[in-house]
């Protein structure tokens, strides 16, 4: 699979996963759609009991680390849980902006049923609405929200109104980029995955409720979902910052809000772009503590796994946009591309224990001119 391939594949899959809202417990169609389209690559798929869905390419070398590129399923917005009428009241699932109660952004509502007509697919209607104000008689944060027609049955999951994906001068602006984008990233790594071998194996893992406290990562990693000494990759999305730029290409994440990541982890990052250069010397990456956020890293990395991260850039963090309004999220296209591209070579090197060049030079010994002049 050459680099237009799987550049195709990506954002393919990003643009089927837009259309499909998502938010904390109400993941079940992307969970749906991910499974299948793993699926018709040939690859080993399974879903856990907490509905997380991990895909395997088994390695060549029994014994060998595993390498696992983890992303989740789940983007703020708000679960429906009473009714009057037309008028309703949602509580707050994730890091929805702060000003989202008095905002009067519009909202949509997902009635999703399971489709009989194809076992693992989900039909959705939406019902158009509004936020119209805070819900003061809540203890915790809440909004109330008008809607076109009453919803047929409650809790619904809600989310913004905005655009499933845009791809527009050289941006992708969609309401769900975090972390469809890690998604999508780690399918096509998958793909391409299926055309090579490793010594380890390779796995992707999609996880549920991160946004409400990396829930479904910190379930997968008490349960042993996947092997303890599993290399684990967080794919993601995170608020640009000096240092972190929209343009300049992925970000190898060294750490996050909670947690320094693992220089054994990042090796795989730091090789495979090394790799890449050789091929391409205008190949851009970059390099950061992303702190902004938490990531599935520190959920793994607490559980004892050996943990980093790749991340994209991210405009409007959550739909924050200027002014207290609400807008879709966006990353620069070339980062994406190259943010998979990376990821799938760092995938070429599970069970093989890499260096950076770096790293490599350190290991040598120290030559016996330096020797004498400290002796």
């Amino acid at each position: 699979m050459n680099s237009s391939e799987l550049r195709e594949i990506a954002l393919t899959t990003l643009g089927q996963l837009g259309r499909l809202p998502t938010t904390s417990y109400y993941e079940q169609s992307v969970a749906a759609h991910i499974a299948a389209k793993c699926e018709s690559f040939g690859l080993e798929v399974q879903s856990d009991a907490w509905g997380n869905v991990l895909v395997s390419r088994p390695g060549s070398e029994p014994g060998a680390r595993g390498l696992a590129f983890v992303a989740h399923m789940d983007h703020p917005g708000f679960e429906a849980i009473s009714q009057e009428g037309n008028r309703v009241t949602a509580s707050v699932l994730g890091g929805v902006p702060p000003w989202a109660e008095r905002s009067g952004a519009p909202v949509v509502a997902i009635v999703e049923d399971r489709d009989e007509a194809e076992e693992g697919r989900y039909r959705a209607d939406h019902i158009q609405g509004k936020i119209v104000g805070p819900d003061e008689d809540s203890g915790s944060r809440s909004v109330v929200m008008e809607f076109d027609s009453p919803l047929p049955r409650l809790p619904l999951p809600v989310v913004f109104d905005l655009p499933d994906f845009d791809l527009d001068e050289g941006q992708i602006r969609m309401r769900a980029a975090d972390d469809l984008a890690g998604c999508a990233t780690a399918i096509a790594v998958m793909a391409a995955a299926t055309e090579h071998e490793s010594p380890g194996s390779v796995y992707g893992l999609f996880t549920r409720a991160e946004e409400v406290g990396l829930i479904g990562a910190l379930l997968a990693a008490e349960d042993v979902l996947l092997p303890r000494d599993t290399v684990v990759v967080s794919l993601e999305t995170s608020l640009a910052l000096p240092g972190a730029v929209q343009g300049e290409g992925p970000v190898i994440r060294t750490g996050d809000r909670a947690t320094t990541f693992d220089n054994a982890a990042e090796a795989y990052l730091v090789k495979a772009r090394s790799n890449l250069l050789a091929i391409d010397e205008s190949f851009k990456c970059q390099r950061q503590l992303m702190g902004a956020g938490g990531c599935e890293a520190s959920a793994f990395a607490a559980h004892g796994y050996d943990a980093t991260g790749l991340a994209y850039p991210l405009g409007a963090w959550h739909n924050a946009g200027p002014d207290e309004s609400i807008v879709a999220e966006y990353i620069s296209l070339d980062d994406f591309a190259n943010g998979v591209l990376l990821a799938a070579e760092a995938a070429k090197l599970a069970g093989t224990d890499p260096a950076s060049p770096f790293t490599e030079r350190l290991r040598e010994p120290v030559s016996e001119s330096h020797r004498r002049r400290l002796s």
